[in-house]
């Protein structure tokens, strides 16, 4: 009598099943990797616009003989939930007017941009994420975007 050998084993199924889990565990960690890294591309892009959006407010304010802004502090610290005046007051208004208000970063959201400007002229000199802590993390995005971008920090 001859034995009719059509199909797979059971080993034979469990050997695929095993070598596609394996594969697609390799794939997922390497997807996950890509959609962090474009996060952090969307944060510096973001910075970037934040940049040009206080060049131009400063610009603005330095054009009208009535309004000359105050940048004693030289910096500010955001977040996507900082309530802006309404007409504008100060520099944060008018740039994150052309925003449509505070973007919130892609990769952290929870934390705040920190906008560093020259006292005199306003001018952006550089633009990071911080925790919010007094000892927490700050990761510069604006110039030097190199070590964000690469998740080096």
């Amino acid at each position: 009598m001859k034995k009719n050998n059509r199909g797979f084993t059971l080993v034979e199924l469990i050997v695929v099943i095993a070598v596609i889990a394996i594969l697609a565990g390799a794939v997922g960690i390497a997807v996950i990797g890509y959609i962090n890294k474009s996060r952090r591309t969307m944060d510096v892009d973001t910075a970037k616009q934040i940049e040009q959006c206080y060049s131009r407010a400063a610009a603005t304010l330095h054009d009208k003989i009535v309004l000359r802004p105050d940048y004693t502090s030289g910096y500010i610290v955001v977040r996507y939930d900082t309530v802006l005046n309404s007409p504008e007051v100060t520099i944060e208004d008018y740039a994150f007017k052309d925003l449509d208000g505070v973007p919130a970063s892609k990769a952290h959201p929870d934390y705040f941009w920190k906008i560093e400007y020259d006292k005199d002229s306003g001018r952006v000199t550089k633009i990071s994420l911080t925790d919010g802590t007094a000892s927490g993390v700050e990761v510069e995005l604006y110039p030097n975007s190199d070590d964000y971008i690469s998740g080096d920090y």
